[in-house]
């Protein structure tokens, strides 16, 4: 469709111009307040950050040295460990020197037993017989020799018994001896790695605690931040009413997708930009302005044309109805109509303009990027 009508319609229009409101001079300088005062809460926020920065690097030191002991005592616990498995070994040991002595001593009493039951007898015969029934002095002899015999093996058995015994009592001494030390080693080593879980558990709070203050502090100090960029672009808004100040930060007009692009080399060419939208969705003004235009142009529709100062005008086509008037003075974001049928897209939607005199410019380099 030709744009010949639309091109002679600004125009025209260029002439019937008002100049844009003037900035508010009030809210400006309280804007300006308003940044000075969250200026100077980020300095007082960073500061807090150095300081907080600082005590980072203080308990890194302090985590260093806190590491140094920790692998000290992981050493000193390994050692008690190692001389613990070594108390256990020799009680082991002991245990079965024991079961040793236990098993020759019943031998010993049951060889003991023998010999009495042997010498027993022979005593008593001796006692009450005197020499009688012996038929020679080799008799006698072999008599005493053999009853020697068996009195010098039954005293070499208690002797050993008693050997034994007194070895057992030792052993089971060394045993209760050996059995304290292991206890001790174990409450030794209980000890020491109580006393390694606590120093790491509260190097880990302390640390979790410094990350999580500063954390909080980083995360304040950009909230602080943002507010000011939000302060000083509010601020630049007020203090310079002028479209071209503000080219790539435009808000879009519609919210809704892109569906005809701008193409100065289409054919036609495509001077502006279709958007597709609902039907009854909001149109809005892309920035400050005076409405020149609310009238249907041909092949348009209905038309709201805005004059933006410095021969900047805007253009919002196929809208099905205005909420407008010629010669208002409408704010940025500013509704002025809701989307109508647009025949291009079968549909409703907008069709949008940026112009600099009577030249259409690329509104994608004025308008904001689109997320």
């Amino acid at each position: 469709m030709s744009r010949t009508p639309l091109i002679l319609a600004i125009l025209v229009l260029a002439f019937m111009a008002a100049a844009p409101a003037l900035a508010q001079k009030n809210d400006a300088e309280s804007l300006k307040r308003s940044i000075e005062q969250e200026s100077k809460k980020v300095e007082a926020q960073r500061s807090q950050i150095g300081v907080l920065t600082k005590q980072e690097r203080e308990l890194h030191g302090q985590l260093a040295a806190s590491e140094k002991r920790v692998n000290s005592l992981e050493s000193e616990v390994a050692a008690a460990e190692r001389e613990l498995t070594a108390v256990e070994k020799r009680q082991q040991d002991i245990l079965a020197e024991h079961g040793r002595i236990e098993k020759r001593r019943a031998e010993l009493q049951r060889e003991l037993a023998g010999i009495m039951e042997t010498i027993w007898p022979l005593h008593l015969e001796n006692t009450t017989n005197r020499l009688k029934g012996l038929d020679s002095w080799e008799d006698a002899d072999r008599r005493f020799t053999w009853l020697a015999a068996l009195y010098a093996a039954g005293s070499e058995r208690m002797d050993e018994l008693a050997e034994r015994t007194s070895a057992l009592a030792t052993n089971l001494a060394e045993q209760d001896r050996v059995k304290a030390e292991a206890e001790k080693k174990l409450a030794l080593v209980n000890t020491r790695k109580d006393q390694l879980l606590n120093e790491k558990l509260a190097l880990a709070r302390e640390i979790q605690k410094i990350r999580a203050e500063k954390l909080s502090q980083e995360e304040e100090l950009k909230r602080i931040l943002a507010t000011v960029e939000s302060l000083k672009y509010r601020l630049s808004l007020l203090t310079s009413r002028k479209i071209a100040d503000h080219k790539g930060r435009l808000p879009w007009p519609a919210d809704g997708a892109v569906a005809i692009r701008y193409n100065l080399n289409a054919n036609p060419p495509v001077r502006g930009v279709g958007i597709r939208l609902a039907e009854g969705a909001p149109v809005k003004a892309v920035s400050w302005g005076k409405v020149v235009h609310d009238d249907v142009l041909r092949g348009f529709g209905k038309v709201i044309i805005l004059f933006h100062g410095d021969n900047f005008y805007s253009l919002y086509a196929y809208l099905s109805h205005s909420n407008v008037r010629m010669g208002q003075d409408v704010e940025k974001d500013e509704v002025l109509g809701v989307a109508g049928p647009y025949p291009d897209l079968k549909g409703h939607g907008l069709y949008f303009e940026l112009r600099r005199q009577e030249k259409a410019v690329n509104p994608f380099e004025w308008l904001s990027a689109r997320k």
